[in-house]
């Protein structure tokens, strides 16, 4: 789980040094918060978990070369796990 308490979100406000790719910032945010690595990011594999959708400044990114694109100082992520309901 995200944040404390079991809480299932966590709302972050990282700094970016530069531009830089989706998938090195996510590599960084693993490393702080390792529920990311956990349920957004394979490290291992070096790719988003399957299902996991990237939303950047309010664009949903679908590409496979996600983990590429370009983010900077100032701009929106929304990183959506796998959920399911009914």
């Amino acid at each position: 789980h995200f944040g404390t308490a079991g809480a299932a979100h966590l709302i972050l406000e990282e700094e970016v040094a530069g531009a830089q790719s989706l998938g090195d910032f996510l590599i960084s945010l693993a490393s702080k918060y390792p529920a990311v690595g956990t349920v957004i990011l394979d490290l291992d594999a070096g790719q988003l978990f399957e299902h996991v959708s990237v939303v950047h400044n309010d664009t949903v990114l679908g590409s496979a070369a996600v983990l590429e694109e370009r983010i900077e100082a100032g701009d929106s992520l929304v990183l959506l796990p796998a959920f399911s309901g009914g």
